[in-house]
């Protein structure tokens, strides 16, 4: 083709024509330039179409993600049904003696509680390909981005605070207490079960902890649930 080209410019300039020789050499530069803007627009359609793939895929792993958290947070929810009832029977000193005599778990509300990470693996992807995807920063990113903003420092702040009531808890009964080790092995004793009964001590820890965890804690990840369900519908909208 180049060679052909060639001939024709070679002609015209024998021949003498140099008029229709420079309307010739201009028409063959704009083909050119159309050629390269050409070639320019296939391969930006192709970058433009990796990088939507690429964010998709993101997204994909993301959904993942919050399923998998929905999953873990049923869980956490129906795991802690049952000591619900038993802390609010304690804090409102409805809890006997034969209940604890009945019930080892009655004695242990305060000995260890469900607990989750939430998982994270497409917010990683989406922060670390941010150089690439910066041109990519349609609604749906910043909602993800602003998501787990949110609910990464609402979640770790409130599970911190259930971490430290506990171990204080914890190390109360274990410096101040004889039956500690009866109360870590699952091991029913009187004088543990006195100290449930009639210490104002023992119900302040007790509604302190139900606080913290059954209401903070847990509260915010019921509200995780129902709004990763909303994140989950919009990503739907995207990746389908």
């Amino acid at each position: 083709m180049i060679k052909f080209f060639r001939k024709i410019r070679q002609n015209l300039l024998v021949e003498n024509k140099t008029g229709k020789y420079l309307k010739y050499a201009f028409g063959e530069i704009v083909l050119v330039v159309i050629g390269i803007l050409i070639a320019l627009s296939v391969n930006n359609w192709n970058e433009k179409r990796k990088l939507n793939d690429t964010i998709k895929g993101v997204y994909s792993i993301v959904k993942s993600d919050l399923l998998s958290d929905i999953e873990t947070i049923d869980k956490v929810l129906v795991a802690t049904q049952f000591k619900d009832s038993i802390f609010k029977q304690v804090i409102n000193r409805k809890i006997t003696r034969d209940d604890y005599l009945k019930c080892y778990q009655c004695m242990q509300i305060l000995y260890g509680f469900p607990d989750m990470k939430l998982k994270t693996r497409g917010l990683k992807l989406l922060e670390e390909d941010s150089a690439v995807l910066n041109s990519f920063q349609d609604s749906l990113s910043i909602e993800i981005n602003n998501f787990y903003s949110f609910y990464n420092t609402e979640i770790d702040a409130s599970i911190q605070e259930v971490w430290d009531d506990f171990n204080d808890n914890l190390y109360y009964f274990k410096n101040n207490k004889p039956w500690f080790t009866d109360y870590i092995n699952s091991k029913v004793n009187s004088e543990f079960i006195e100290y449930a009964l009639t210490s104002t001590d023992y119900i302040n820890r007790v509604n302190h902890f139900y606080i913290v965890y059954y209401t903070i804690n847990l509260g915010h990840l019921k509200e995780y649930r129902k709004d990763a369900f909303v994140l989950i519908e919009n990503i739907n909208r995207e990746i389908d």
